[in-house]
């Protein structure tokens, strides 16, 4: 086989059937050999941008929980994935890029569509390899396959030079014998020893999880953990799904637009067990004023977050579907009655609002209300960034992991639309369900043409305020309501739609909103659903940026 045959056969025994791209002079032999496939065919999933293709593999791999495959030429087809590389990067997701490159006698001459693709994307990827020899090709890919999912997941690039996808590779003996298991991972006593005894001891025990929660499976752990131990969970946002929202043990999200009741529970608790989460700025506030009272249990697979930002009185390195089986032998089976009576006091006092709404507009928080009535345990949301993301974390119900998708670490603006149409190839029958800003919803608008294109039935549900939301909030309350930069002239995001042969509404009043959803829930297909929101809404609680968790503005 070629280098290009053999590239598809290692994918197709690795267990791929879709990949995800938009075909270019140095990857056509790798798009020719794939439409030269008869058994084990891959789907061929062509966006109109590299930029869109990318995240489409970031949402289906975030729902399958496996790499996914993402076809990219030289030169611009590569450079133009790399602020997606920086998405799964931050957020722990396992993409796999393979990038065409001008052939190896061309390299570092300037040649038509060349660029430095490996020193490029090194630095915001796992691993990067070049291929420079047939006899590597199937090596490279199991191992770029491996690294990607293996430990804290997250992207690789395979670069491909054009002379070496023709060339003619050695007989391939097929996949390696399976992998034999793992030396057990063992802590030191002197930890366990600490760890029990803090948990024995403390009074107001908070567990906060994290994306590592969701991207080991390991909910049912924290599940046991929390109701054996009778303590609180908050989450962070990459950390929705990983504990029923609707669960009495539950205080939702915390950080800077996390509830008052979250963060107050961190401020006062006296043991916080931080499990695969990483203690960003988002969540901590002003850091020498994070959690002052708690003694700090950190559980992580990845070594570099253990006292980065916030230095542990235990901190435990290893995958948590080992750890938490471990932990739970230590965690004692008490209440703590006192400590529930102050969260429940501050969750009747500080709850939610939704603020009234002008006319012709429906409030951003109520909106999500409504969307709670249609929503299935099994949909998956995929969000924009933005106002509209953080009220989809504070209100939207949540109940499994990989049901909630978006840009937590890069807050990447143009995620979301794309991601959902990935993420509906993985879902099977499940729905798929976009919430957007029409500011980010803008920011890869053309694929509309690729959700026409392929039928893909996702419900786009765009939250219309004229302008960047989040950017106007932070204008507002920051920088002397001088608003600049901010405002929209937006499309007709409905004739826009119909122009593509995708069924469109627009809805300004709650009862307007139900009847839309309820049509859309009979229509097989695509549809775009408008909603229009008050221009001038923020969105609260929020702790302004650099201040402790206490200094929560509720609006």
């Amino acid at each position: 086989m070629t280098g290009a045959e053999l590239t598809w056969e290692v994918l197709s025994r690795l267990g791929t059937k879709v990949v995800f791209g938009v075909p270019g002079g140095a990857i056509l032999p790798l798009v020719d050999a794939l439409a030269t496939r008869q058994n084990d065919p891959i789907e061929f999933v062509v966006s109109r941008h590299e930029a869109a293709s990318i995240h489409a593999a970031d949402g289906y791999a975030r729902v399958t929980g496996k790499p996914a495959i993402v076809l990219a030429t030289s030169g611009p087809g590569g450079t133009n994935v790399i602020t997606g590389l920086v998405t799964a990067m931050t957020d722990s997701v396992p993409v796999v890029l393979v990038l065409g490159q001008v052939p190896t006698t061309l390299i570092g001459t300037d040649a038509f569509q060349e660029a430095d693709l490996f020193s490029m994307t090194m630095p915001v990827v796992k691993h990067s390899w070049r291929i420079t020899d047939p006899q590597e090709v199937a090596d490279v890919l199991l191992q770029a396959w491996e690294t990607a999912r293996s430990g804290r997941p997250g992207p690789v690039v395979v670069e491909f030079p054009k002379n070496i996808q023709f060339m003619e590779c050695p007989e391939w003996k097929g996949l390696p014998a399976k992998d034999a298991p793992e030396s057990e991972w063992e802590e030191k006593p002197i930890t366990w020893a600490r760890a029990k005894s803090y948990l024995r001891s403390a009074s107001r025990p908070l567990l906060y999880v994290g994306g590592g929660v969701v991207s080991s499976g390991t909910q049912d752990y924290v599940m046991q953990f929390a109701e054996t131990y009778d303590c609180p969970v908050a989450h962070t946002l990459m950390g929705i799904g990983a504990f029923p929202s609707t669960h009495p043990k539950a205080l939702g999200m915390l950080g800077m637009h996390g509830t008052w009741y979250a963060n107050n529970a961190m401020q006062h608790a006296d043991l916080v067990v931080a499990l695969g989460a990483r203690f960003d700025d988002r969540v901590t506030g002003k850091l020498d004023e994070f959690a002052p009272n708690a003694r700090i249990i950190h559980v992580d697979v990845d070594a570099a977050e253990l006292s980065k930002l916030v230095r542990p009185n235990v901190a435990i390195h290893g995958d948590l579907r080992r750890v938490l089986p471990k932990m739970l032998k230590i965690v004692p089976n008490t209440t703590h009655s006192e400590w529930w009576d102050t969260i429940n006091q501050w969750k009747a006092s500080h709850p939610l609002r939704i603020n009234p709404a002008p006319e012709g507009t429906i409030a951003s928080p109520a909106v999500m209300q409504v969307i709670n009535r249609h929503l299935r345990p099994d949909d998956i949301v995929v969000t924009e960034v933005g106002q509209h993301q953080m009220w989809g974390a504070l209100f939207l119900r949540r109940e499994k992991p990989r049901t909630f998708l978006t840009s937590g670490g890069a807050g990447t603006m143009g995620y979301g639309f794309p991601a959902a149409m990935g993420a509906q190839f993985a879902a099977g029958n499940n729905r798929v369900i976009l919430i957007a800003g029409d500011g980010s919803f803008q920011m890869n608008l053309q694929e509309l043409a690729t959700v026409a294109q392929y039928n893909i039935p996702i419900w786009m549900i765009v939250l219309n305020n004229e302008g960047h939301g989040m950017v106007r909030q932070w204008q507002d309350l920051f920088h002397g309501k001088r608003r600049i930069g901010v405002d929209l002239v937006n499309p007709d995001f409905i004739r826009l739609a119909e122009s593509f042969g995708i069924h469109g509404f627009s809805v300004n009043s709650e009862g307007a909103l139900d009847e839309a959803l309820r049509i859309m829930e009979s229509i097989n297909g695509p549809v775009l659903l408008e909603v229009m929101v008050p221009k001038d809404e923020h969105v609260f609680p929020m702790v302004p940026a650099g201040q402790p968790l206490s200094m929560v503005l509720e609006g």
